[in-house]
């Protein structure tokens, strides 16, 4: 027998202790692979190579390689360590460590050419439906099915790549340890639990301090940075030393300790603890990422159309300069299209200023038409007075503040800041920095500065009006030193589709990380459940039922799940609050429903995990 042959076989009779590992390869390949199929879709490819959807879908494909790389590092590592004790023994029987490194790579290499058959089959089965859905998420025509060539070869050269990389990393895992390590493997005696109250109490300070900076809206230098580090670094502490002090304190209560069952649950859920740590901080992190990131996706596309209009308070603009020679004939054309589809709509005409091509000017009256059209509150200046008007939408890094005594220079005048407005009256970006005069002031400045006239079109039903958008765009032509042309309807269309793209790969890799963060507790439980068999075997023998067993499997199960979801919501409420502050967006409702659906999700994995985990245990005990 050749040693390939007998890397097959080995392969082939323990099938039982590679299944998680060529399981969780599958599922990534699975997942890179349905990608891949979206980014090479001919249709994509045609039409927005080079716009922001086909860069939403390459970054969702980098993430996903990532994520990928780790994910099968993991597996392989909690892999390795099952099979610790069989690698000991053909130690003993005369391999070497040269052989054994080459049996460790040649087992990874079939098992990974094997997922990559059973990912990429799988994958182009599934790519119709995926196509489907992917269609009915962005509401496109649908993307119709195709023979994903250049994404087959795109898959297994990554893949490939990834696995010859861990062929030659996982030797690493096993090299450095002595033959009686590798045979004891899970068995080695375990040193009793340490804890530092003091480092307990940093935990929990470093995630309050956190927390603080958020609620009190603290202004800090690098603030995002500084509170993802003190809250991942107080996560850490909460489990490698708060959760094994307090558990550890419990046992020093007698009442409590001694009580039924909570002897066994509570010392084993110590060791538990302080082995896991690693684990269940990675679980947190990975599940608050998640929710945080569908959230905040699924609470700005349902928000979109609000904030859009935000953006452009009225749909049709045209800002006209002394040069323009095509006026009526553009004003005429944008009033027929918006006839010819039945929309109706108001139309206002305000002269302005431009000082140079980042200052402009608004007279009071001329400001004050434009509110009464959008329902704002007018102004009144007196001669020598100013105010400054957000040329963005109203968002908390966007606001103005004025100082007192504040001035600004406009022509060959100073005026004095009297006050802000923080709603934009133009769409986003139109001028640079826009104030508004006393009328007097304005016609002061009139004969010597650079002159136009803003038409606006304000169109209730502007989300119906595309068809016309499209059709002014088309004819009115581009002449920037003559006039400016913008319209919401034809910048919509691509940003909601941008945002749709951004949801659906946002969505995808929030639900890939939140089945992963499931299957590392598995691999963890999966890994020690030999161990554990014999100590439930025992614990049978002196008399223990099968309920009391049940229940501290359960209980343990329960602490160890649902610990680090209930944190990462925690994390996420914090997060999802500081999103909102940013992005002027209202969260709330949708992050709970977000939040619901995880838990519940997380709810029936723990029964379905408790269920098969019992099983396991009890079968031979």
């Amino acid at each position: 027998m050749t040693f390939l042959q007998f890397a097959i076989k080995n392969v082939q009779r323990n099938y039982k202790a590679y299944l998680a590992y060529f399981l969780s390869s599958t599922f990534s390949i699975l997942v890179f692979f349905l990608f891949a199929v979206n980014l090479f879709h001919p249709m994509i490819g045609e039409n927005i190579t080079s716009g922001p959807v086909h860069s939403v879908l390459v970054t969702g494909e980098v993430a996903i390689s990532i994520f990928s790389l780790l994910f099968i590092l993991y597996s392989v590592g909690t892999f390795l360590k099952m099979r610790s004790g069989e690698f000991g023994l053909l130690t003993i029987l005369g391999a070497s460590r040269k052989q054994l490194n080459r049996l460790i790579s040649l087992e990874n290499i079939i098992i990974g050419l094997a997922a990559m058959v059973t990912g990429i089959t799988t994958g182009i089965f599934l790519s119709k439906y995926f196509l489907m859905f992917a269609s009915m998420i962005l509401e496109v025509p649908e993307l119709e099915f195709y023979m994903p060539v250049k994404a087959i070869i795109f898959t297994i050269t990554c893949f490939l790549s990834i696995f010859v990389l861990i062929s030659k990393l996982a030797p690493f895992a096993v090299r450095s340890k002595e033959i009686i390590e590798l045979l004891q493997g899970n068995r080695k005696p375990k040193e009793p639990p340490k804890a530092s109250i003091w480092l307990s109490i940093a935990g929990l300070i470093l995630m309050a301090a956190g927390y603080i900076i958020v609620v009190l809206e603290m202004d800090i230098p690098f603030g995002y940075g500084v509170i993802a580090i003190l809250v991942s670094a107080g996560t850490y502490l909460f489990y490698s030393q708060f959760s094994v002090f307090t558990l550890m304190r419990l046992t020093s209560l007698p009442t409590l300790f001694f009580r039924k069952t909570n002897l066994l649950w509570i010392s084993d859920l110590v060791y538990r603890m302080k082995d896991n740590a690693r684990l269940l901080f990675i679980i947190t992190i990975t599940c608050a990422l998640s929710f945080t990131t569908m959230a905040a996706f699924f609470s700005i596309y349902q928000t979109i159309d609000e904030e859009f209009a935000k953006s452009y308070p009225i749909p049709f603009n045209y800002s006209s300069y002394s040069s323009d020679v095509q006026r009526e004939n553009n004003l005429s054309l944008i009033s027929s299209e918006l006839d010819k589809e039945g929309l109706s709509y108001r139309t206002v005409s305000v002269p302005f200023l431009e000082f140079d091509s980042k200052t402009a000017a608004l007279s009071t009256q001329g400001y004050n038409r434009l509110a009464e059209l959008l329902n704002r509150e007018p102004l009144q200046l007196k001669s020598g007075e100013a105010i400054e008007v957000n040329r963005w939408t109203n968002k908390a890094n966007t606001r103005i503040t004025i100082q007192e005594n504040e001035t600004v220079h406009l022509g060959s005048d100073t005026f004095r800041l009297t006050g802000a407005v923080q709603d934009n009256i133009f769409p986003e970006g139109s001028f640079g920095n826009l104030y508004v005069l006393n009328d007097s002031d304005f016609e002061k400045q009139d004969s010597v500065l650079n002159k136009g006239v803003y038409y606006g079109y304000s169109v209730p039903d502007w989300t119906e009006a595309s068809t016309a958008a499209e059709k002014i765009s088309a004819q009115i032509g581009t002449d920037l030193t003559a006039f400016k042309y913008r319209s919401s309807p034809d910048e919509y269309q691509t940003e909601q589709l941008t945002y749709k793209l951004i949801l659906f790969v946002g969505s995808f890799i929030s639900i890939v990380f939140f089945i992963a963060a499931g299957s590392f507790i598995y691999f963890r439980f999966y890994t020690d459940v030999q161990e554990e068999k014999g100590k439930y075997r025992n614990l049978r023998k002196i008399g223990m039922t099968i309920r009391e067993v049940k229940k501290i499997i359960t209980v343990q199960l329960s602490i160890l799940f649902f610990i680090p979801i209930l944190l990462a919501t925690l994390h996420s409420v914090f997060a999802l609050q500081m999103l909102q502050r940013l992005i002027s967006v209202s969260i709330g409702s949708y992050a709970l429903i977000i939040l619901i659906f995880f838990l519940v999700a997380w709810s029936i994995y723990f029964l379905l995990l408790r269920s098969r985990y019992l099983r396991s245990l009890l079968e031979e005990t």
